[in-house]
């Protein structure tokens, strides 16, 4: 589409929606971690107890990211290939560093110890397929587990996926394949907390997500391609607004239980606001700093939990003395972030970013012909 998906390149937008995801799942955590959780003001609690919907958004970005880059993954020797080795090499190595880096946590901190058949599940990134160990003992790891199972099926959807109408196919056949899911479940010899587990954190719940990131690729790739700039912006806006208004009928428990949980509105919001944003790319949301938290996002999603634990005591005391609510949940907000984007920073230049490179190295290295070039990736 002209302009809203250009023929190379970062899609900035993309950027923005990754970092307010993270921030969004900061404060989140941030809220509900602490026991009691923390007080939020009146106008702030709605919206800060549904920040894990901030994983929606991930899930919904990765997959349109996905279609968006498949192509140029598609001009290299081995494109499938290309794309196992590209998503390894992004996931892997910051994973594998806060995996040890848990060992080591629970170990001095908790006393504890993890089995080696829980660590295998984690560094083979199958834990999602077991039912006793699907949030992964890495905290907040389960939308990894969820993601890699997702890049493991996704050159299937991809070669699959021609329109915005084989796109809206997918949505509508997870949703019968989770409701069938969950039917045979009813069949199995589970314990009520691994049944659970499996209706909470099972890939096949969230694949209808991933789909919603489907259709909105289609509809920026196939739509609109004539519009005018102002139509456009004025499309985006209207958009937004309306992704935004949904958002505030969910936290309100104004929709309908049409599909049978209410999760899946949160496709809804989130399709709205990406392509809303693609059209309207607002200056006070698309900027350097928003860009540049997604850029660090994942490196911000990992190390979050531990600091959150950390401060809790700080939390406190920083209730005990702050005059508001309001304010001393913002304050706790912005030391939170401060702290977490600082070790993000470090964990992004010296373990994800040598990881991506070291991705190029083994494809150029030991799979691509000699006369391969790379193309210029958004990632």
């Amino acid at each position: 589409m002209k302009n809203a998906i250009p023929s190379k390149g970062r899609l900035h937008f993309l950027d923005t929606l990754r970092g307010l995801a993270a921030v969004y799942v900061v404060l989140y955590h941030m809220v509900v971690m602490p026991h009691p959780g923390l007080d939020t003001p009146v106008w702030a609690s709605k919206f800060a107890h549904t920040g894990g919907t901030g994983v929606t958004l991930f899930f919904v970005v990765s997959a349109f990211s996905l279609f968006y880059t498949m192509p140029f993954r598609l001009a290299k020797p081995r494109p499938v290939l290309s794309f196992y080795l590209h998503r390894f090499f992004r996931i892997a190595p910051l994973f594998y560093v806060i995996i040890i880096a848990t060992i080591i946590r629970d170990h001095w901190v908790f006393q504890a110890t993890h089995p080696l058949s829980e660590k295998l599940a984690s560094f083979l990134f199958i834990f999602n397929l077991l039912p006793e160990g699907q949030q992964g003992f890495v905290w907040a790891s389960w939308t990894i587990g969820v993601e890699m199972l997702f890049y493991a099926i996704f050159p299937f959807i991809y070669f699959r996926t021609k329109s915005i109408y084989a796109a809206v196919s997918w949505v509508i056949g997870f949703l019968l394949l989770w409701q069938l899911v969950q039917t045979g479940l009813e069949y199995l010899p589970l314990t009520a907390e691994q049944h659970t587990a499996i209706v909470q954190w099972s890939v096949f719940k969230h694949l209808p997500i991933f789909a919603c990131g489907a259709v909105a690729y289609f509809v920026l790739k196939g739509h609109f391609e004539d519009a005018r700039e102002s139509a456009r912006r004025e499309l985006g806006y209207m958009l937004l607004l309306a992704g935004a208004f949904v958002y505030m009928a969910l936290l309100n428990d104004w929709l309908p239980n049409l599909l049978g949980n209410n999760y899946y509105w949160q496709g809804l919001v989130y399709l709205l606001l990406l392509i809303g944003l693609c059209y309207a790319p607002i200056k006070s949301i698309v900027n350097r700093v928003t860009m540049h938290l997604g850029q660090i996002s994942y490196s911000v999603y990992l190390i979050h939990p531990t600091v959150v634990y950390l401060m809790i005591p700080v939390y406190r005391r920083i209730y005990l003395h702050v005059p508001t609510t309001t304010l001393a949940m913002l304050t706790c907000f912005a030391i939170t972030l401060a702290i977490v984007i600082a070790l993000a920073e470090i964990t992004y230049r010296w373990v994800e970013e040598p990881g991506i490179k070291l991705g190029s190295y083994v494809y150029r290295r030991w799979f691509a012909t000699p006369a391969a070039t790379e193309p210029v990736l958004a990632k």
